[in-house]
């Protein structure tokens, strides 16, 4: 892990540094071994050549292609990572006498962490108990001290306040009678008014009539001899007028009369034979003289009775002018007027009489109600000065202060008693214990962190993802979490993707919701990730068995006992498992190691995990005997080099080294110093190469963890 993170740092200038001296140890190494190795390497190469009479076959392990449920693609590494980490502190001061916890414990809410040393604040416990009593001896005599003083002004309230009610009494009594004395001089002024008024009333009202008697009489005199005066006029001018009228009417009628005859006569002269025009006329004529006749007949009649309405005017003038109503009227009138005059003088003598007894009484009511209310405010002022004294009495200030007292002692003792509950301290979290921070016997403070408690609940895995990948990651989509130590995989949700590339790595971190139920997973285990599966089956081949070739991605399958190159095309990738989609078909038998040696018709020996091939011939055996001794001498030889090459990144050289002078016990001191090396395959990512036999379960971390670098040098060119 530690030289993944260290290759991803380092810029690919230093990698192919890196990779370049590696490849020159390599060759150094090799040709070391050939030189000083022995002659039993030399030996056994040239027993190899053609003349030893066979052809070579190399020992490969194969597996048979079939289809298999198509992975969710890249793979990104990372570790388990607490929601939150609590770090938990003392609110005591004290030394840690017992931790309860060890690091990688489970602990829940409340559960109890540590012990704190607590015998100085149990003594300060004590001190804050009897400081508490003696508060509370000294705030119950200062209440029965308020309370004595208190009901003695009280006492003294209350006479006061009798004497204030006698006074208030007295007083309101002797306003009252001086109060009814004004009021019935008042009553006798108010009914020798209202007698005298009425008098006064009586007689301007019998002055009223008198006086409208007056006025109506001279009214009833002037009308009725304006009366008179109009009727004779009238009369007169009825008479003048009847006369012009009746004149008129007969000149009317003779006119009418004349006209008529003239009509007549002029029918007659014109139309005598007309017995029709003759009678009209005739009648108008008759007619005519009728209406005059009527006239005349009428006029002396309406002269005469004008004559005499006129005489009858004529008298009622003279009554009227003769009336002596308004004398009497007048008579009357002055009488009334001396009567109210007399009236008026009697009621100004008896309103001056009863205003001065009234003016007396009044005078009498504010003498006393001045003298009353004198001695209401004296005796007022006595019971305000007894109410402040009961007020003073009654004040708390001193019980307030001697509570306060009280209050705070109280107050310390209970801050103690919770300090002495911190002297135990529990967990605020549900978690795991990730870290003591103060041992057993060391002082801690009131900010010291004393341990760590890291929150598991949901279970976390942060990944890192670089910045070409980060976009296909969504928030709540599913992904497959794979923890190596537990070789277990976990279902999880994406919770939240960080928007701050981290500045080495050049990667975000995504933190994956994980399903652990049994709660198996601690903080910094560490986890690969990958989305989930895709649902569907195709044929899955591991990453090793694809070469990255200049013409394409290549695989070998053998066929009749010789190995057979093919063109592959290569779909979704994973760090150890790639789906091809068209090159392999079911059933193939595809070589999974060892196809680095070979080349196309080359023959093959297929063998079982940790197994080795048959030699071609005896001697050859005893040769690889010999090559068993240079598998041994790994640590200064090809074997160690060829490690060397796989952390480096060059599996591919490594191996074509060890074919330099060693043929197939190159291959096998490649088994030898893989085995040494299956810890450093994890190291370097490239511990493919080395997980034989017991080394295959580290192998497959070797590969998790270096997925990208192991990759490259393989097929990195079908990526």
């Amino acid at each position: 892990m530690g030289m993944i993170r260290w290759i991803q740092n380092v810029s690919k200038k230093w990698v192919v540094a890196a990779i370049a001296v590696i490849a020159v140890i390599a060759v150094v190494g090799g040709s070391f071994m050939n030189w000083g190795g022995g002659g039993n390497t030399a030996q056994q190469g040239a027993g190899q050549r053609p003349g030893a009479g066979a052809a070579r076959q190399f020992p490969v392990e194969t597996q048979v292609v079939k289809k298999a449920e198509v992975g969710g693609g890249q793979v990104f590494t990372g570790s388990i990572t607490p929601i939150y980490t609590s770090n938990v502190s003392s609110r005591v001061s004290g030394r840690v006498t017992e931790m309860m916890v060890k690091p990688g414990d489970r602990v829940t809410v409340g559960q109890p962490l540590a012990k704190i040393d607590t015998t100085a604040l149990q003594q300060q416990i004590a001190q804050s108990e009897s400081a508490v009593a003696v508060s509370a001896a000294q705030l119950q005599r200062t209440a029965n001290d308020q309370a004595n003083s208190a009901a003695t002004a009280e006492k003294q309230l209350a006479v006061q306040k009798a004497n204030l009610e006698k006074a208030i009494v007295d007083q309101q009594n002797a306003v009252a009678a001086a109060k009814q004395q004004v009021a019935l001089s008042q009553a006798n002024y108010n009914k020798a008014i209202n007698d005298q008024q009425s008098s006064i009333a009586n007689a301007k009202q019998q002055l009223a009539i008198s006086q409208q008697n007056f006025n109506n009489a001279i009214t009833t005199y002037n009308t009725n001899l304006a009366n008179a005066q109009n009727t004779l006029n009238s009369q007169q001018d009825t008479i003048q007028n009847s006369q012009v009228s009746s004149n008129n009417s007969i000149d009317t009628l003779q006119l009418q009369l004349e006209q008529a005859i003239m009509n007549l006569n002029s029918v007659k002269a014109n139309n005598a034979s007309n017995s029709t025009a003759m009678d009209t006329a005739l009648q108008k004529v008759q007619s005519a003289q009728l209406a005059l006749d009527q006239a005349q007949q009428t006029t002396p009649n309406a002269l005469t009775s004008a004559s005499a309405a006129l005489l009858k005017a004529q008298s009622d003038l003279a009554t009227a002018q003769n009336s002596q109503t308004v004398q009497i009227a007048q008579e009357q009138l002055n009488r009334d007027s001396i009567s109210m005059a007399n009236a008026q003088n009697s009621l100004a003598a008896i309103m001056e009489t009863n205003q001065q007894t009234l003016q007396k009484d009044q005078l009498s009511l504010t003498n006393t109600q001045a003298s009353q209310e004198l001695a209401l405010n004296v005796t007022k002022a006595q019971v305000e000065q007894t109410e402040q004294a009961v007020a003073t009495a009654k004040s708390v200030d001193a019980v307030a202060v001697s509570n306060a007292q009280f209050q705070q002692a109280q107050t310390n003792l209970r801050v103690l008693n919770e300090q002495l509950q911190d002297g135990v301290l529990l967990s605020p979290v549900d978690g795991v214990v990730s870290a003591i921070n103060t041992p057993v016997g060391q002082n801690a403070g009131g900010t010291s962190n004393i341990l760590s408690i890291a929150a598991l609940d949901p279970t976390q895995a942060t990944v890192n993802i670089s910045e070409a990948n980060i976009g296909k990651i969504k928030v709540g989509m599913e992904m497959k979490v794979n923890v190596p130590t537990l070789n277990k995989t976990y279902d999880g949700v994406v919770a939240a993707i960080r928007p701050t590339m981290d500045s080495v790595t050049k990667s975000y971190g995504v933190d994956i919701k994980v399903n652990d139920e049994k709660h198996e997973l601690l903080p910094g285990m560490f986890a690969t990730s990958s989305l989930k599966s895709e649902g569907r089956s195709a044929i899955m081949v591991p990453a090793d068995a694809v070469l990255s070739q200049p013409s394409g991605n290549a695989a070998f399958i053998v066929q009749d006992g010789r190995a057979k190159k093919v063109s592959v095309k290569v779909g979704t990738l994973t760090s150890s498992m790639f789906e091809i989609t068209n090159g392999l078909a079911e059933g193939d038998e595809l070589v999974v190691k060892g196809q680095e040696l070979l080349s196309d018709k080359a023959a093959v020996q297929v063998v079982k995990p940790g197994q080795e091939g048959q030699k071609p011939q005896g001697g050859q055996g005893q040769q690889g005997g010999q090559g068993q001794q240079g598998g041994r001498g790994q640590q200064g030889g090809q074997g160690q080099q060829g490690s060397q090459g796989q952390q480096g990144g060059q599996g591919q050289q490594g191996n074509q080294g060890q074919q330099g002078g060693q043929g197939q016990q190159g291959s096998q001191g490649q088994q030898g110093g893989q085995g040494q090396q299956g810890s450093q395959g994890q190291q370097g990512g490239q511990g493919q190469q080395g997980s034989q036999s017991q080394q295959s379960s580290q192998g497959q971390p070797a590969n998790a963890n270096g997925g990208a670098s192991g990759q490259a040098p393989r097929a990195g060119g079908g990526q």
